[in-house]
């Protein structure tokens, strides 16, 4: 007999919510050490205006936000592993001087954005790096070069999260100009659209913890319509990555405790592999079957651990509720 999780859980029963986090942590425990960032100051064979971001600083910022929100939740801020991997995360990030320069690296400080409101949950947000970014946000650079409302409010969010100045827009208008309420038709939706609506979502809501700045009831409820669609679509082309995402935003819509995401629930549990990730699509095409070497191992990571985090952001979400 299964035990059931709350109303509000978009998992059928808590074994399930249990089995899918226990896999998830217990990869990413095993793998942490793959989310090390670059050696900011020895870096000396690039012009600091044209460092960008790259895969390693992404997965690291990625899973700082995932540890971010898990202090959220006294189950997971509490565990083992959660604790584990913060201390791990915040020795990176000290280790690695991610701060270095951050008034030329430019591209770098959206990723220095969410490593200073991960540090202001985890730790203590330095004074100098603080400091830092906020001499480049007064340059007015970040607020010309950033136009979409996507790119706008993934900053701003986490801008927002330690108190620093900026000139981006509000929520609400930023909602106003967002794909949200012009989302593209889904036969003809490029990834990159999917994941734009997904990020508003996450960010404009702060991750469930409120409602959408300056959306009605009715545009909310067009909204979660294309999700639940965008959703069935995802499943049905066994995009876990997006599937993750899509049964996340509708967490944080408050809109998800039905039969479909019940089985979304079920089926990302089913597609979750023995060492606890859960796969993209370039695995299922055929990384799996690669040879067995140290750049098979980093290429499986790569490929495979942002639906995980996605996974770990979405159970702290659900267990937030």
């Amino acid at each position: 007999m299964q035990t059931s999780t709350t109303s509000l859980s978009v998992f059928s029963s808590l074994e399930e919510r249990t089995r899918l986090l226990t896999g998830v942590l217990s990869w990413l425990t095993a793998h942490v050490d793959y989310f090390d960032p670059p050696q900011e100051d020895e870096i000396f064979d690039v012009s600091p205006e044209r460092i960008l971001p790259g895969r390693s600083r992404k997965a690291f910022g990625e899973l700082g936000l995932a540890l971010r929100l898990s202090q959220r939740v006294p189950e997971l801020s509490g565990c083992t592993e959660i604790r584990m991997l913060s201390e791990v995360w915040l020795a990176m990030a000290r280790r690695r001087n991610i701060f270095f320069d951050a008034r030329r690296r430019t591209h770098l400080v959206p990723l220095m954005s969410v490593a200073l409101a991960v540090l202001s949950v985890l730790d203590k947000v330095p004074d100098s790096a603080r400091e830092a970014l906020q001499t480049v946000l007064d340059r007015r650079f970040l607020d010309r070069t950033e136009r979409s409302a996507w790119s706008q409010i993934d900053i701003k969010y986490y801008l927002d999260a330690v108190g620093l100045r900026h000139a981006f827009p509000e929520g609400a208008e930023l909602f106003r100009r967002s794909l949200l309420l012009r989302p593209p038709a889904l036969p003809y939706a490029e990834r990159i659209d999917l994941y734009a609506a997904t990020h508003l979502i996450f960010h404009l809501s702060d991750f469930g913890s409120g409602n959408l700045p300056g959306a009605t009831r009715s545009q909310v409820a067009e909204i979660q319509r294309y999700v639940a669609l965008a959703l069935s679509t995802c499943l049905a082309e066994r995009d876990f990555d997006l599937a993750s995402e899509f049964l996340l935003a509708r967490i944080c819509l408050g809109d998800g405790t039905d039969a479909l995401s019940y089985f979304a629930s079920e089926t990302l549990l089913r597609a979750q592999q023995p060492s606890g990730f859960i796969p993209d699509a370039s695995w299922l095409e055929g990384l799996k079957e690669a040879e067995n070497t140290p750049e098979r191992e980093s290429e499986e990571f790569f490929a495979v651990y942002h639906p995980t985090l996605v996974a770990l952001i979405l159970l702290a979400c659900d267990m937030a509720k």
